[in-house]
């Protein structure tokens, strides 16, 4: 397996717990410590997920400047980018303690917005300093009457998945009503997911494509984690009928937390459902799970399969098909199992170069044994970074660091940070839709790749 070939940054463990806690609605989350490190943790990630509860609200008609002109927008605390403001720390506050200025901070949000949570986030410097905030914050949630998440000493050292986890279930200590376990108020099964990253490429197309898939089973998606996920859904996790696990890698603390203290069944999928059949084999064990019908589902997906396979003999039918095709992935390896299942399983495309990331995370196994169905666990150990003449499944980072040096690459972004292209409209690898959006963008991307030739 190739070592770490990256120059520029990998996500770290503070980044997952900023995702963690924004994806709840109406949260504050605020970093204490200088404005440089409110700067890179707002454009370190790019933010997928569209808040309902930003730091600016339109009143009356969508008029820009009410935007504009927002109070806090414009103050030291958010310096014009509304995202993880930061508590501005300079000069003495390193040296009489950084309360003061985190309760002014406080009060200024507090004063013009309601929020039903807080969390503070110390920064590196703030952590070695030592203090005793957990007094300060206390009287600050009693006054306001809000509840806070403060996380003390992040390990910097550690990956964004391990933080996100681990944050998850500080928020789930935190809020979650376990005596609300079992009590039902719908005949229709009902399931929380966890697993979402708003941190991630689509989520939110992939939360719609997973609830659409579910509602075709007759079930329904109780609490959606990690994505715009209300304080009122958090606390009622307990009345769904089943927890799912997309995402192993974001949810080891998560579903051992789960299964100790609610009586809801947890169910580990391995990954997220990438192609039809994956997508499948998820809708069929949800179903068997919970005792529904998935007769629909499966149609749909058969549906997809004909609409896949229309583009496919297309494309084909009038060029051939298309020599030496490769195609190089980098990921979470739970994600990368379903590039692989879909790209080499489905589309017959061999992999050139797999780079699992994160993996310390206890899933390294999964893509290893993938490979190893397809007899191309050599994939492991090409170095992605010497790669030509491939489809590149990868973050922007990656993907304009490798064309640097090499004349034929088509990039496919499939992680953030993002090379800039707006997104308007929810897309998704995920599910059906996923599947044919991967498939258009291969199809065309062997064109530009002059894989006929």
């Amino acid at each position: 397996m190739t070592n770490q070939y990256l120059r520029n940054s990998v996500a770290d463990h503070i980044t997952g717990a900023i995702s963690a806690c924004e994806g709840i609605r109406n949260n504050l989350v605020i970093l204490n410590g200088p404005i440089g490190c409110k700067t890179y943790y707002t454009f370190s990630g790019v933010d997928s997920v569209v808040r309902r509860s930003d730091l600016w609200s339109l009143r009356g008609e969508l008029q820009l400047e009410d935007a504009m002109d927002d109070h806090l927008l414009r103050s030291q605390y958010c310096v014009g980018s509304a995202r993880t403001p930061a508590t501005n720390l300079r000069y003495t506050d390193y040296i009489f303690g950084t309360g003061e200025q985190l309760h002014r901070a406080l009060n200024d949000f507090f004063a013009e917005r309601k929020y039903d949570l807080f969390t503070v986030i110390q920064t590196p410097g703030t952590s070695l300093l030592g203090e005793a905030l957990e007094p300060e914050l206390d009287e600050i949630s009693s006054e306001f009457q809000i509840p806070h998440l403060f996380i003390e000493s992040p390990a910097f050292s550690e990956n964004s998945m391990i933080g996100y986890d681990e944050t998850t279930v500080r928020l789930m200590e935190l809020l979650c009503d376990r005596t609300s376990s079992g009590n039902k108020d719908t005949a229709t099964p009902r399931v929380n997911l966890f697993g979402f990253d708003s941190h991630e490429k689509f989520p939110e197309g992939g939360l719609k494509e997973i609830t659409r898939l579910l509602k075709l089973c007759g079930i329904e998606v109780h609490t959606a984690v990690g994505i715009n996920c209300p304080v009122s859904d958090f606390r009622t996790i307990g009345e769904a009928d089943a927890n799912i696990i997309l995402c192993p890698e974001r949810c080891k603390k998560t579903a051992e937390y789960l299964r100790t203290h609610f009586n809801a069944p947890v169910y580990e999928t391995g990954g997220m459902p990438i192609g039809f059949d994956l997508t499948e084999k998820f809708v069929r064990e949800i179903s068997e799970l919970l005792g529904t019908d998935c007769t629909a589902a499966l149609d749909d997906i058969e549906e997809n399969r004909a609409r896949a396979f229309y583009y496919i003999a297309h494309c084909m039918g009038s060029s051939g098909f298309p020599k030496d095709l490769r195609y190089a992935a980098e990921g979470e390896p739970s994600v990368l199992c379903g590039y692989v299942d879909f790209l080499s399983g489905y589309l017959g495309i061999k992999p050139k170069a797999i780079h699992p990331l994160y993996t310390q995370c206890h899933t390294e196994n999964l893509i290893r044994e993938k490979l190893q169905e397809l007899h191309c666990e050599d994939a492991l150990e090409q170095d992605i970074a010497a790669v030509n003449n491939v489809l590149l499944l990868a973050g922007a980072n990656t993907i304009v660091e490798l064309n640097t040096y090499s004349n034929n690459i088509f990039g496919i972004e499939t992680a953030n940070p993002g090379s800039g292209y707006i997104h308007v409209i929810p897309k998704t690898y995920v599910g059906c839709q996923g599947a044919l959006y991967l498939l258009e963008q291969v199809l065309n991307g062997t064109k530009l790749l002059r894989s006929w030739l």
